[in-house]
C-alpha cells in the first residue's frame, strides 16, 4: 500500500479552518470499484471487474479479495458486507445471484425466504438488516425492493406503484431509514424513502419528483440522489432534509452518493455525457460544488503520479473525514481512499464545535 503524507488546512464547511493532515491511499488491488465506506470510516467495499467482492480495512490497510461473492455493495460499522454469491456463474453469466452477507473472517450467509429467484444485497445496517433488489431470471416481471432480517426473512418493501420496478439502495446505520427508487409509470426512476418501512415519494416544493435516492446519512437525517431538474430548469443532484421535508438542488453535481449527518458535505460526480466529461465532485455548505481535484489542491493534498480521478466519489464517512472513490491509476489501479485527520478543531474565529 502506497500512502502519501501531506499537510493541509481543511475546510469542513463550518465557520473557520481546522489544521489537519491527510493521506491519499491508492488501493493497490487492480480492477476494484469502491462503492461504500462504513459510517465510522473504518471499512470500505466494492466489486472487482473480474466479478468478485472486495473489502478494505482502513486501520490496517488490509485489502481482501472475496472470491465467494460476485456482488459487494454495502458495508456496516463492523465490516459486514451485503452482496450476493453466484450460482452457476451468477446472473451475468446465465446463472443466478443469491443475496448474502459476509462478516469479517466468515463465509457468506445466504438471505432466507427469497422473494424471487435472484437477489442482490445493496446495503446493511449495524443491526444486520440487509436491503436490496430481488428479481426473476432474465428480469421477467417487476423487480422489487426488499428488506431482510434474520427474524423475518426477506420481505418486499411497500411502494406506491407496486406494478413498476423498485429497489432499495441504502440504509442508515441505525436501520430506521431505507432509501431507493420506484419507477413512475413512464419508467423514470424517482426517489422513495422508507421511514420504519413506510414509503414516502420525494418531491420538491413544486411537487416535482426527484431522481432515485442513492445515499443516506448514518442517522437518516439527510438523503441524497441525482437526476433532478427544478421548475426553473436548473439541473443537478438533490438533498432532502428529513426534519423539514425540503429538497435542495446541488448544482453541477449530476449524481450524489453520500452525505454527512449535518447535511453539510455531499460527494458524487458529474454525468456520463457532461461537458467536460465525468469527474468526481464534492459539495460543502458555504463553499458550493467543486471538482475533487480542485478540492485536493485547496487542501494541499497531492494526487499521486499517474492517477486520473474522473470516475467519481462514491461514499463519505459520518464525520466527513474519510472519502472513497474510483478513477484510473497506474498498474490497473482504479480505487482510492482519502483520509483526513483533524486532531483538534480550533477555529480561526475562536469557535470550537465540540
Amino acid at each position: 500500500m502506497r500512502v502519501l503524507l501531506v499537510s493541509a488546512a481543511v475546510s469542513l464547511g463550518l465557520s473557520g479552518l481546522a489544521h489537519a493532515s491527510g493521506v491519499f491511499i491508492p488501493i493497490e488491488t487492480s480492477g476494484v470499484q469502491l462503492i461504500k465506506v462504513s459510517s465510522n470510516g473504518q471499512y470500505a467495499t466494492g466489486s472487482m471487474f473480474a466479478g468478485t467482492g472486495f473489502r478494505y480495512t482502513v486501520a490496517s490497510g488490509l485489502e481482501e479479495t472475496l472470491s465467494n461473492l460476485n456482488v459487494s455493495l454495502g458495508i456496516n460499522n463492523v465490516g459486514t458486507i451485503a452482496g450476493a454469491v453466484p450460482e452457476n456463474g451468477g446472473s451475468g453469466n446465465g446463472g443466478r445471484d443469491l443475496g448474502a452477507f459476509v462478516a469479517i473472517g466468515d463465509l457468506p450467509v445466504q438471505l432466507t425466504s427469497p422473494l424471487q429467484t435472484n437477489s442482490n444485497g445493496y446495503d446493511i445496517s449495524d443491526d444486520g438488516t440487509v436491503v436490496g433488489l430481488s428479481f426473476g431470471d432474465g428480469f421477467v416481471g417487476p423487480a422489487v425492493a426488499f428488506a431482510w432480517t434474520e427474524a423475518e426473512g426477506m420481505i418486499a418493501l411497500p411502494v406506491n406503484r407496486p406494478d413498476t420496478y423498485s429497489r432499495a439502495n441504502a440504509i442508515s446505520a441505525d436501520g430506521h431509514t431505507i432509501v431507493g427508487w420506484n419507477d413512475q409509470e413512464d419508467g423514470f426512476r424517482t426517489a422513495v424513502v422508507w421511514k420504519d418501512r413506510v414509503p414516502v415519494d420525494i418531491v420538491d416544493a413544486d411537487n416535482i419528483a426527484v431522481g432515485e435516492a442513492d445515499g443516506v446519512s448514518a442517522d437518516g437525517a439527510f438523503v441524497v440522489g441525482g437526476s433532478y431538474m427544478d421548475i426553473d430548469g436548473n439541473f443537478g443532484s438533490w438533498r432532502w432534509n428529513a426534519s423539514t421535508g425540503g429538497v435542495m438542488l446541488v448544482p453541477t453535481m449530476s449524481f450524489a452518493f453520500g452525505v454527512t449527518p449535518d447535511g453539510n458535505t455531499i460527494v458524487g460526480n458529474t454525468g456520463f455525457f457532461d461537458d467536460p466529461p465525468r469527474a468526481a465532485m464534492i459539495w460543502r455548505k458555504n463553499f458550493g460544488t467543486m471538482l475533487l481535484v480542485d478540492y485536493l489542491a485547496e487542501q494541499d493534498i497531492a494526487i499521486p503520479d499517474g492517477w486520473d480521478l474522473s470516475g467519481g466519489l462514491t461514499s463519505i464517512s459520518a464525520d466527513g473525514l474519510t472519502l472513497v472513490g474510483w478513477g484510473s491509476g497506474p498498474n490497473g489501479q482504479t480505487s482510492y481512499v482519502i483520509k483526513i485527520d483533524r486532531p483538534d478543531a480550533l477555529f480561526a474565529d475562536g469557535f470550537d464545535p465540540r
